[in-house]
């Protein structure tokens, strides 16, 4: 392969069946993404393993949005819409993005609880990995979690990303040493993956994501 470099990726609208993946304005989602990860320990529960969060107030929340998620190359940030119900469940993210040799990574991701277990995280996933391996041709897409996050890792082992290894005494975060888990899709593996995203999302058949990609 010749040397070449691939396009940044845009952050426009991405829309799927059960989710549309708007770029992040702060003002208009904050109040919604506020009430959707604060209020109780539950919904607290999606910040344990991320580096900010939760936050005292929606201002606050939303400055630091502002300063961090909004107006930069890297990352690019998407808030989640639930297209039964036309509201806001949380943020994903591409970051780590090297145009000069087709690779990214999806980061930032946290959905409401009251989505998890259903169809609204994987068809986010999804439209991202369509948005990197078949509008920018991208070579690879990687995951990288809390060795702890057994939520996270198992979530990257289903949709077909292959464990790398992990990377001991990564980060230090929140007081504590955190290893990291790294995972990673290829080009190579993204036509098989994309079938079964397909299957699993969009057919009537009771089948596991998991078990497809494990065939």
């Amino acid at each position: 392969m010749q040397n070449r470099t691939w396009q940044p990726p845009e952050v426009l609208q991405l829309k799927g069946e059960f989710v549309t993946l708007s770029p992040l304005i702060p003002e208009r989602d904050i109040d919604a993404l506020y009430v959707a990860s604060h209020g109780s320990f539950e919904k607290e529960s999606v910040w344990n393993y991320l580096f900010y969060g939760p936050f005292d107030t929606p201002s606050v929340m939303k400055e630091w949005m502002e300063t961090n998620l909004t107006g930069k190359s890297d990352p690019l940030t998407w808030t989640v819409f639930d297209n039964s119900r036309n509201i806001q469940v949380g943020i994903v993210a591409l970051m780590a993005i090297a145009p000069d040799h087709g690779r990214a990574e999806i980061g930032h991701v946290w959905f409401t609880p009251a989505v998890h277990k259903s169809k609204v995280n994987t068809e986010s996933q999804f439209l991202l990995l369509q948005h990197l391996f078949d509008r920018h041709s991208y070579r690879r897409v990687e995951w990288k979690c809390d060795s702890l996050n057994h939520p996270s890792r198992t979530t990257a082992a289903r949709m077909g990303f292959i464990y790398e290894g992990r990377f001991r005494q990564h980060m230090f975060v929140r007081g504590k040493n955190r290893d990291t888990d790294w995972f990673a899709m290829t080009d190579k593996e993204w036509p098989r993956c994309k079938s079964n995203f397909e299957k699993w999302l969009y057919s009537h058949e009771k089948i596991s994501l998991m078990e497809l990609n494990n065939n």
